[in-house]
């Protein structure tokens, strides 16, 4: 059985410990962990022992990191996976679709979505709600966005029904360009305007409706 020969703190994290078996470094460990598990030189560790240790040391490196990562901004449980893939992925060096079988995804899922820093709906909110405030974007374009994260389309759907002042929403859309469009002769502005409300993801009653609308105002 191998037996723990030194337990040493990293130079560039101290909060991080070495863990020496039978003379050769085995692997790092957080402070925390070693703690819990009362590891110090003498001990002896069978393999089980070892392999639970490292995999709830790289579980919870993991939370961690993901904890930093949804601290930037609201994150889909697809980000979060991809994310967690990708340093899974760099950690093992082994291939993106390989870290994505990782049964430590799921866990690490499992605990952020159990104290609700995972939510999809929430998220899908959120999502549709800042690209109603800037650079403001149709159903259309939105939904397309969030089937990309992949929400489920029953979330989607729910979140859109919210969307009930869609013309106004179109009109911000065309500030920055209406300035420009409205020196072009109607029947190209009206070309510009439907050309770039279409790209934004607006449904063509309300294309027509805007466009109706501003061409009385010219």
């Amino acid at each position: 059985m191998p037996q723990i020969t030194a337990v040493t703190p990293q130079k560039k994290k101290p909060s991080k410990y070495n863990i020496f078996l039978d003379g050769h470094f085995a692997f790092g460990i957080e402070a925390e962990s070693l703690i819990k598990h009362k590891l110090k030189a003498g001990q002896n560790l069978s393999q089980e022992e070892i392999k639970g240790i490292i995999k709830e040391n790289k579980l919870g490196n993991l939370v961690n990191k993901s904890l930093n990562f949804l601290s930037y901004r609201p994150r889909s449980q697809k980000e979060v996976e991809d994310y967690l893939a990708k340093k899974i992925a760099a950690a093992e060096e082994i291939k993106f679709s390989q870290a994505k079988a990782s049964s430590l995804v799921p866990e690490v899922i499992a605990k952020l979505k159990k104290y609700k820093y995972i939510n999809d709906y929430d998220f899908a909110k959120w999502w549709f709600e800042s690209r109603l405030k800037s650079n403001p974007k149709g159903p259309r374009l939105i939904e397309m966005e969030l089937r990309g994260k992949n929400i489920d389309g029953l979330i989607i759907e729910k979140v859109l029904k919210s969307f009930s002042n869609q013309k106004s929403v179109a009109l911000k859309s065309l500030e920055k360009k209406l300035p420009r469009f409205k020196k072009l002769p109607e029947m190209e502005f009206k070309k510009k305007v439907y050309a770039h409300l279409l790209s934004r993801g607006f449904e063509l009653e309300i294309i027509q409706e805007t466009i109706a609308f501003l061409t009385k105002k010219r």
